[in-house]
């Protein structure tokens, strides 16, 4: 007998290892394992201490087979380097963990094709369900359909699909854009310009049509030449900050689509219009910690929630997982979580 332990023990042990070395049958040995109520405690407590003896570990991939789920989700993101999505990672990591689920975390780097190959990674993986934050230009979902099609669900974080068809958690765009721009408003300008994200994204209109609304709220005159498009590269930031900083009467205030967009600005100002750094102000989307640390910051910053936004796109993930998979009168949701202004003051 012995010399049959130490050949399972080599091989990996086994609940039938197990079984037969106790002279159990298999099913009371699992039963024990899972701690079943209809085991009692002495034949639970042998079974225990054989199996922590002979280092028994369970065979994950047997059991997930059996209940026919990895137990494993697929996250894509951007950008890993950008706060906004590192954070949101570990709203969804932390909620997966406590329903005993892992993640995939990839990145797709604002690159379509490449987020094509990583759905199908997600797909030969047998991942359960995907949360994806969207590529910038992305107008065909239709990898993403595919999901859907073959029983996987999935959910948008942070920018909004173009088709109705995928749930959607985001933080309220519009309402922190008012937020940003008012705050400005309040500080006496008004010649405020706006960044603008790229033109194609819904997230982008959204902080568009919010940064209007604060306008006319106040009966500032919208003017079209003080909003300028940037595709989020430094280049792109560079030459929009040209074209504003040209105007007759260039702005006073910007209110960019995030403050990486912000910072590209700053920096703009710094090397071209170096006597204007301290003058133009500035609001954007995102509190970056690294913020408290610079000489030269927005004003104030939107501060987006977004691990609570990675924490309600997992619980509606898990919701979906858990749906009979006939369901086709499903109705996809939208979640928009509130935001706050985050004011920095001189002192922090």
């Amino acid at each position: 007998m012995p010399g049959t332990i130490q050949a399972a023990m080599k091989r990996g042990v086994t609940i039938k290892d197990i079984a037969k070395k106790l002279n159990m049958s298999v099913s009371t040995v699992s039963k024990a394992l899972n701690n079943d109520v209809s085991i009692s405690a002495l034949t639970s407590e042998r079974v225990k201490a054989l199996a922590k003896q002979l280092n028994y570990i369970p065979n994950e991939a047997a059991r997930h087979f059996k209940l026919a789920k990895s137990f494993t989700l697929g996250l894509i993101i951007p950008d890993i380097l950008d706060q906004y999505y590192a954070v949101a990672a570990n709203g969804v990591e932390e909620t997966a963990e406590k329903n005993g689920y892992n993640v995939i975390l990839t990145q797709s780097h604002e690159d379509e094709q490449k987020e094509d190959r990583i759905v199908d990674v997600m797909i030969r993986n047998r991942v359960d369900g995907v949360i994806v934050s969207i590529t910038k230009n992305r107008t065909d979902m239709q990898p993403f359909e595919k999901l859907l099609s073959i029983g996987i669900p999935v959910v948008c974080i942070g920018r909004e699909p173009k088709s109705g068809q995928f749930d959607y958690v985001s933080s309220n765009n519009h309402d922190g854009a008012v937020m940003a721009t008012e705050f400005l408003i309040g500080k006496g300008h008004r010649r405020i310009a706006h960044l603008m994200g790229p033109a194609g994204m819904r997230t982008s209109q959204a902080r568009f049509e919010g940064y209007k609304q604060a306008l006319a709220n106040h009966g500032i005159p919208f003017r079209n030449e003080l909003t300028e498009c940037v595709d989020l590269t430094r280049a792109g930031t560079f030459a929009a900050m040209q074209r504003l900083m040209r105007l007759p009467e260039p702005p006073t205030a910007i209110v960019t689509f995030k403050n990486y967009v912000t910072l590209d600005a700053i920096d703009y100002l710094k090397k071209y219009y170096p006597e204007l750094v301290d003058k133009v102000q500035f609001t954007g989307f995102g509190n970056l910690p690294i913020l408290h640390h610079l000489d030269h910051k927005p004003l104030a910053s939107i501060e987006e929630s977004s691990f609570e936004m990675g924490e309600e796109a997992a619980r509606i993930l898990f919701e979906r997982i858990g749906e009979d998979g006939e369901n086709t009168e499903r109705v996809y949701r939208s979640s928009q979580l509130p935001c706050r202004l985050v004011v920095h003051d001189d002192g922090e």
